[in-house]
């Protein structure tokens, strides 16, 4: 791919910073260099504050935290940098904000420290304002899960998939052979790629045969075997891995809806895509089950209930910051307060609509006690008819091949391709109703 000037992606880049999905059209270097400036924006936040008076513009921030990332990922020399940052604020900004934009980078470049704050300021060890912070240790009182997320921050995350079927791996590994990559098997069903590219453009994934799928969400596979006439409702799906996993592996009727048309429209594409592998076709609805008409719409999509039920609930997405650095920052406290309350009516909602004897599993890509198991306890406490069945429970983010002996994976990548396996935080509780007595 033909790339323009490194002052317009630095642009585009910043202009699109923190705006949640307004960047899928950017092109792979732009999204390369949103994201890593997204990783060093509180060292931005910091190091702009000391050598400036009042508090600067975003525009300038987010510059300043790009032209730092690639200074650190030692993609261009510093010269390059502050002159391609200083030309994007000219096509963007007044002559003052310039000439405050050019001191600031020449500064910042020029100290010795730069990357030795994170040791003594928290907020750029966890890339996190005070305040997500502090909810954070609220959240999360085991010291060792605290420094695993803190290091997994430091880390590109794992680029995991889902073979479609097993005897795909010969294709894949041609087709990443050709790309010197490297694949690794991690997990019953997932694979890691090393080092991390884009997929999309092989003939594996052009092809369906294989899926992206982070190693937490594919557990699914393992936790429920549903049987043929079984009923299963992934209830709040797209864009759809979880209903995926299942239907390329067990024959039942899935159906997997979503109170959101636009976000169901990538479900709908990937069983496009995906569509000769599946052992099951999805059914596609869009009901809110929180509206009771709607929900009284999904339990008639099942005779008398449903025999299992996934609920991926909405949440912080605190295990999943490392793919998404930029969730502390678009997040507020009454948004956590509101998803912890729509976590807990939605566990009520999927319970009415589950047979007795069914599965409930309530999941979420959050490593917060509210919204994992804090929320399950105060659901057996609201309900008297559940039987706690044995699940994964708190899954940490993890990194390297500690976590993966079982797979021997040391004796195929060397300590730097070993940063590139891991996979994300994760929670998990399996519940089964019992007849009310």
């Amino acid at each position: 791919m033909k790339y323009g000037p490194l002052w317009q992606d630095i642009s585009i880049s910043s202009k699109n910073f923190l705006e949640i999905g307004r960047f899928s059209d950017l092109t792979p270097r732009q999204k390369y260099i949103r994201f890593v400036g997204i990783k060093r924006l509180a060292l931005a936040k910091f190091v702009v504050h000391k050598y400036a008076k009042t508090d600067p513009n975003n525009n300038i921030l987010y510059v300043v935290a790009i032209s730092i990332a690639l200074y650190e990922e030692q993609r261009y020399p510093e010269y390059t940098l502050v002159n391609q940052a200083v030309e994007c604020l000219k096509h963007s900004s007044n002559r003052k904000i310039v000439a405050f934009g050019n001191f600031i980078l020449r500064k910042i470049f020029a100290d010795p420290n730069l990357f030795q704050y994170r040791l003594s300021w928290e907020q750029i060890r966890f890339n996190a304002p005070l305040w997500w912070i502090n909810h954070l240790k609220k959240q999360v009182d085991d010291n060792h899960l605290q420094n695993v997320l803190v290091d997994s921050l430091l880390r590109h995350p794992p680029l995991n998939v889902r073979l479609n079927k097993p005897q795909y791996i010969n294709q894949l590994s041609s087709d990443l052979r050709n790309i010197n990559r490297k694949i690794v098997k991690v997990s019953s069903h997932g694979l890691t790629v090393v080092p991390p590219c884009d997929l999309t453009q092989t003939s594996s994934f052009e092809k369906g045969l294989v899926s992206i799928q982070d190693l937490s969400s594919q557990r699914i596979i393992d936790l429920i075997q549903p049987k043929p006439d079984d009923n299963l409702l992934d209830i709040c799906a797209a864009p759809g891995g979880k209903s995926l996993a299942i239907a390329t592996n067990r024959k039942c009727n899935v159906f997997s809806n979503d109170k959101s048309k636009i976000r169901l429209k990538l479900l709908e594409k990937e069983i496009v895509r995906i569509k000769d592998h599946l052992v099951t076709i999805p059914r596609v609805t869009s009901f809110n089950p929180l509206v009771p008409k709607q929900l009284n719409a999904l339990f008639n999509l099942a005779n008398s209930g449903f025999d299992y039920i996934i609920l991926d609930a909405p949440c912080s997405g605190s295990g999943i910051q490392r793919r998404h650095p930029e969730i502390p920052w678009t997040k507020t406290r009454q948004q956590l307060a509101t998803l912890v309350t729509m976590q807990s009516k939605l566990l009520d909602a999927c319970w009415q609509i589950l047979k007795n004897r069914g599965i409930l599993i309530y999941c979420t890509c959050s490593i917060f006690y509210n919204e994992g198991e804090g929320q399950v306890v105060q659901f057996l406490k609201r309900r008297k008819n559940v039987n706690r069945k044995s699940a994964p429970g708190l899954i940490y983010p993890t990194i390297g091949k500690d976590y993966f002996l079982k797979y021997n994976v040391e004796n195929e990548l060397d300590n730097a391709e070993l940063n590139y396996i891991g996979d994300d935080g994760f929670f998990y509780a399996m519940l089964e109703k019992q007849e009310s007595s």
